[in-house]
């Protein structure tokens, strides 16, 4: 992808979400790109239906989505460094009549009322004040539209080793993206929803694991093996020389390590 290298101070003063769109981390959320078809599925989308992906990040969903269903995607993102990077990608892939990327924030979504076919979020809910969010969500859906979040839980009954674990872990993520970070359990989730005026929730339980079937989507989202490899080789690349050469860096890796364990 085109863009300027940034100097070490300017990369040491980019946001948590920000950063990692400049490596060009594809996506963050657990189960890769099979959970993103199945959001798909289950908001019962086609080419007529007009999506807004909330916290696109760097828009690699929001144009998978666009390429593999036809339906038109609009991604926000708080992070206008990752949203230049997200339309870059929709001119890449020539997408640019299908989706459209603005920087815009959750609680105060800039579209009109029932706007959209379905809202989705991947790994962002969990950061969000969800009474607020899923309020803004439901307000811009249409009529019988669907809601669709892929995100992180904890189980209701959990002992207190585990649960001093995922505290830890909560607090990291929060430290280094700035913002609030909380893992419901699956019947807070369910209730959040319903209290934001949605019908119809159901919550499905999954536990992500490393699968030949993501790997073999992620390839061909990539534009298959040569291009998969020099991608990856370049974020890998990226990722080491900022390691070495910052320690703001070498902060942000390790204590994303630490969460990642946690959990």
């Amino acid at each position: 992808m085109s863009g300027h290298s940034l100097s070490i101070q300017e990369i040491e003063a980019l946001g948590y979400y920000d950063f990692m769109s400049y490596l060009e981390v594809p996506y963050f959320q657990a189960g890769g790109l099979v959970s993103t078809e199945k959001l798909a599925e289950l908001c019962r989308l086609d080419r007529d239906k007009k999506v807004l992906m909330v916290g696109c990040g760097a828009g690699f969903s929001a144009c998978y989505l666009a390429k593999k269903v036809g339906c038109f995607v609009v991604g926000v993102d708080i992070a206008g460094l990752s949203i230049k990077k997200a339309k870059e990608r929709a001119k890449k892939e020539d997408l640019e009549e299908i989706t459209d990327f603005r920087i815009g924030d959750a609680y105060a979504l800039p579209f009109e009322a029932g706007t959209f076919d379905a809202v989705i979020t991947e790994f962002v809910s969990q950061f969000l004040d969800r009474d607020r969010a899923f309020r803004e969500f439901a307000r811009v859906l249409k009529p019988g539209g669907s809601l669709g979040i892929n995100e992180m839980y904890r189980e209701k009954e959990i002992p207190p080793k585990p649960a001093e674990k995922i505290k830890h872990a909560e607090d990291i993520f929060s430290e280094i993206t700035g913002l609030p970070f909380t893992l419901p359990t699956p019947e807070e989730w369910e209730k959040g929803l319903e209290e934001a005026g949605l019908k119809n929730v159901r919550v499905r339980k999954y536990r992500p694991t490393a699968s030949l079937e993501e790997a073999k989507k992620l390839i061909r989202a990539m534009g298959g093996v040569l291009e998969f490899s020099r991608y990856f080789s370049s974020v890998a690349v990226k990722m080491i020389k900022y390691t070495l050469i910052s320690k703001k860096t070498r902060y942000r890796f390790r204590r994303l390590g630490e969460g990642k364990r946690s959990c």
